[in-house]
């Protein structure tokens, strides 16, 4: 059975910080004044430290993720506020970190995605949420209104696109007709959106929804 690294350390699981460091430069200590010794001696010394580095790196890794939890208010805490304070880059990186890969996970990459303006890759990932969590309201309501301000994109420019041709079809020109008439509700839409997938960091794009 593999010794837990707080064990390593003949420390508790709720060690700090000084008390990790310390455990740990006093076995440091220990094991190299044999290291150079003849025999099994050495060979212990060596085995030694090598599993002590491993255990100093996994508790403090340990110790870190303990901080996160109890500043940001659970494992997602951290990357919600990254998100904030517009640290994109900072907050992909914590994500990358969790595991397991959840359905909260999905959303909070979605996120990110909208924050980079890669809507379609957002969609893929709230679509990975509500099918993990079929019964969760927010990531089926965020998808649902950023299915339609893709939707609504999507008719829009190719309305536009079809005007540029020259002749338009009726059709077309009705297309045309109707998306110019619902700009205002296509940016409502957006707004909407965005306000949604802004709220999960504590922000509010629109006071009033």
């Amino acid at each position: 059975m593999q010794k837990s690294p707080y064990s390593v350390l003949g420390l508790k699981d709720d060690a700090t910080q000084e008390q990790i460091d310390n455990a740990y430069y006093d076995l440091k200590q220990q094991y190299e004044a044999k290291l150079f010794e003849e025999g099994e001696v050495g060979m212990e010394a060596s085995k030694k430290l090598a599993e002590l580095e491993r255990a100093y790196s996994d508790c403090i890794e340990d110790l870190n993720k303990r901080v996160s939890y109890d500043n940001y208010g659970g494992t997602y805490g951290m990357v919600e506020q990254l998100i904030k304070e517009g640290k994109i880059n900072e907050a992909q990186k914590q994500l990358d970190a969790i595991e397991p890969r959840d359905a909260e996970w999905h959303y909070m990459q979605a996120v990110i995605y909208y924050k980079r303006n890669w809507h379609i890759e957002s969609k893929k990932q709230l679509e990975l949420a509500v099918a993990l969590e079929p019964g969760n309201a927010k990531y089926q309501n965020t998808l649902n209104r950023l299915t339609e301000s893709i939707n609504n994109a999507g008719a829009q420019q190719g309305a536009q696109n079809g005007a540029r041709g020259g002749y338009a079809r009726p059709d077309a020109q009705a297309a045309g007709n109707a998306a110019t008439a619902s700009a205002c509700c296509n940016t409502c839409s957006t707004l909407i959106c965005c306000d949604c997938l802004c709220e999960c960091c504590g922000g509010d794009l629109i006071p009033c929804c």
